[in-house]
């Protein structure tokens, strides 16, 4: 669903189902918002590259957008979705997805020359574009096991809540069922729009929640909710009110110890009781704010029904059956609910402090001039490797990635494909890896690094690759075996000078650990993973 994403992420992936990349909507929107330059054409066109979708950005003449190849993504003048993905081009019309890219809308070119900045981003995606076919099917899995989840437990309790008021109204005879249904129905209500509430009070910024407090001419959630009247008490706020409310009152209709009758006449007195809130909340909204709360709107609706449902069916009753029973289930009803509140309101306004700290340090973790700062804080690299190791990708890239590890070496194997992975994004990168092991027999590392070393000796890169490939990445590391499958002809006995020479390089540069990485001379962060170069590599 798009709409719970941010009009920039909800763009790019309307413009990459146009293009035919498979890209699922979770990466697109941590990719996103995780760049530095979030949100801005830059980012949109650094995570393209990022799934190899070669792309140009540029400011054209508007009487020329007919030389632009469709679709394409048209910077717009438009505060809140900042992109319009231009689907087709006439003589005359421009047809395109604007703010909420569900709807599609064609027009003028005068008309949308109005909106249009001039300014573009276009495409032309390869064989190679698009998220890992691995990654995005197990992002696509995860995806669907969570809807599935989430749809069966709100369909299980939903029947389980209908299931335990048929129980209750099987005990009664003299009351109007659909009554008593359409006031069950108008509690469920209440508390859903009383949690998207809440919801909007912990996260203000949620695309989906601004979906729905922007639907309408003179609709703003955010001037209603974050006014003086929105509250009680500086503590308390109306929507936390409303809350407890339905909650405490869904929970007496189920629950209380009373008779049915007896619960349905002080749920209706209740409803009575609460008609001036929507009298006040209107008129604030009208006269005060001036704006209009569309889930407010819809919580003085709920209460008006409620109150109406009363009345029409006869509801009302003066007299209650066993009234301290009656008593105590009133109080616990409404009691649990706030304090199901009270111990949740600070973990989630915590988790979503936390995330929002956790991008910010993100964009500025991956902010250029930063990682240069720290990495020039780092070890140097004071003796030279030119002639040591084995060498991958392209030997004249400016970009120099030192990895020195132990053929044996559990982390070494998982940073092997993450190298494997750069090296397939990036063309300005070379990687050079070093071995600890020792010219010794006794060292079991010495076998498959002298092996590995001859292969590289013969010059042919693809063999290289694949070997390198065959020992990281297998399970189980078995030097016969893979002898038998890279035979050599004496090419053995020549490497024993190069791993003492790459040992002792590794002694003089005080290399403890495996894997280590140098890159472009000089110690990686520990702050800072391989994959996470990514954002560092793009020419």
């Amino acid at each position: 669903m798009l709409a719970q994403y941010d009009p920039n992420v909800r763009a790019v992936i309307t413009y990459l189902q146009l293009l035919g990349v498979k890209v699922t909507n979770f990466t697109v929107d941590n990719t996103l918002q995780n760049h530095r330059d979030w949100p801005s054409l830059l980012c949109v066109s650094d995570s393209l590259s990022k799934w190899h979708v070669p792309n140009a950005a540029g400011r054209i003449d508007k009487d020329e957008i007919n030389q632009l190849p469709v679709p394409f993504l048209a910077a717009v003048l438009d505060n809140v979705s900042p992109f319009a993905v231009v689907k087709e081009v006439t003589e005359t019309k421009v047809g395109y997805f604007p703010q909420g890219y569900k709807r599609y809308k064609v027009e003028t070119k005068e008309d949308f020359f109005k909106i249009w900045s001039g300014v573009y981003l276009i495409a032309e995606p390869n064989e190679r574009s698009g998220e890992k076919h691995k990654e995005y099917t197990k992002i696509m899995k995860k995806g669907y096991i969570r809807s599935f989840i989430q749809g069966s437990v709100s369909l299980l309790l939903l029947f389980a809540l209908f299931y335990l008021l048929r129980i209750r109204i099987d005990t009664v005879t003299s009351l109007p069922i659909l009554g008593i249904y359409l006031q069950f129905l108008v509690l469920l209500g209440g508390i859903v729009v009383a949690i998207l509430l809440l919801w909007y009070e912990v996260d203000d910024n949620n695309p989906l929640l601004q979906r729905v407090c922007t639907g309408l001419a003179k609709t703003n959630c955010h001037a209603v909710l974050s006014s003086r009247g929105a509250k009680v008490f500086s503590w308390l706020s109306w929507s936390e009110v409303g809350f407890i409310y339905f909650s405490g009152e869904l929970l007496m209709l189920l629950f209380s110890a009373g008779s049915l009758t007896t619960t349905m006449a002080l749920l209706g007195w209740l409803s009575i009781l609460a008609l001036p809130y929507p009298v006040f909340s209107l008129w604030y909204q009208w006269k005060v704010a001036k704006q209009w709360c569309v889930l407010c709107l819809c919580v003085q609706l709920l209460l008006v029904i409620a109150a109406l449902n009363t009345i029409s069916n006869g509801l009302l009753y003066i007299k209650f059956d066993h009234p301290f029973e009656l008593l105590i289930g009133t109080v616990v009803s409404f009691l649990l609910p706030a304090l199901i509140w009270m111990l949740s309101k600070p973990v989630l306004f915590g988790m979503q402090k936390a995330k929002k700290m956790h991008r910010d340090y993100l964009r500025i973790k991956y902010n250029e001039e930063m990682f240069d700062i720290l990495l020039k804080k780092q070890t140097h690299l004071r003796i030279p490797v030119d002639d040591l190791g084995i060498d991958l990708g392209n030997t004249d890239a400016s970009n120099v990635l030192i990895k020195v590890c132990n053929p044996y070496c559990g982390p070494c194997s998982k940073a092997h494909q993450q190298i494997e992975d750069l090296l397939e994004q990036h063309n300005n990168l070379r990687v050079k890896i070093i071995f600890t092991a020792r010219n010794d027999n006794n060292d079991i590392g010495a076998f498959p690094a002298r092996h590995l070393m001859a292969l590289a000796s013969k010059g042919d890169e693809k063999i290289t690759k694949l070997a390198l490939d065959d020992w990281y990445l297998s399970a189980v590391k078995n030097y016969s075996l893979f002898a038998d499958k890279y035979p050599l002809n004496g090419e053995l006995e020549k490497q024993g000078p190069k791993l003492e020479a790459m040992f002792s390089w590794c002694k003089e540069m005080n290399v403890i650990g495996t894997p280590t990485f140098f890159f472009n001379g000089h110690l990686l962060p520990n702050a800072f993973g391989i994959d996470e170069l990514n954002y560092f590599l793009w020419e």
